[in-house]
């Protein structure tokens, strides 16, 4: 796990809302604090779907959502804080497990990007979810200098 502070809000929060570089990822939840506070519970409802169309994912993609947040938050006035977990795509975290080579994929339940927005500063941390207890740290490693080079562009 590691944590990034972005110098950068302007910029990193305009490709978040309304850029398409966070777009390959899912979004678990979002919580934006503004008059009132908005909780999106990124799991996508199945049952509001027609039985033919086959959702073979638990979340919504970012870019299916990213509007929405945007419609929140636009404005004179910035948020009072805001929470936004997102999840790496399933065959990215794939990928990952097969470099380590320390795991299976079914050890791993998901790898995730948390972005915390304050008025003061904005903070990005990585993270993994595991189905086991391990002390090894190698896949870790491997997933925080991916996003480190995924997010040199924002930093």
């Amino acid at each position: 796990m590691i944590s990034m502070t972005i110098n950068d809000r302007k910029t990193f929060m305009a490709q978040l809302l309304s850029g398409s570089f966070f777009d390959p990822f899912f979004l678990v939840e979002a919580t934006v604090r503004m008059g009132i506070t908005h909780h999106i519970d990124g799991r996508l409802n199945r049952d509001f779907y027609d039985c033919d169309q086959s959702l073979s994912r638990e979340y919504c993609l970012w870019k299916e959502a990213r509007g929405y947040l945007y419609e929140i938050v636009k404005g004179k006035r910035q948020p009072a804080g805001m929470k936004i977990v997102l999840a790496l795509a399933p065959s990215m975290v794939d990928r990952l497990v097969s470099q380590c080579g320390s795991f299976r994929k079914e050890e791993i339940s998901g790898m995730f990007l948390n972005i915390h927005f304050s008025p003061q500063q904005l903070q990005i941390t990585t993270g993994i979810s595991y189905h086991c207890f391990t002390m090894d740290k190698s896949l870790e490693h491997l997933f925080d200098d991916a996003m480190k080079e995924f997010l040199a562009p924002l930093l």
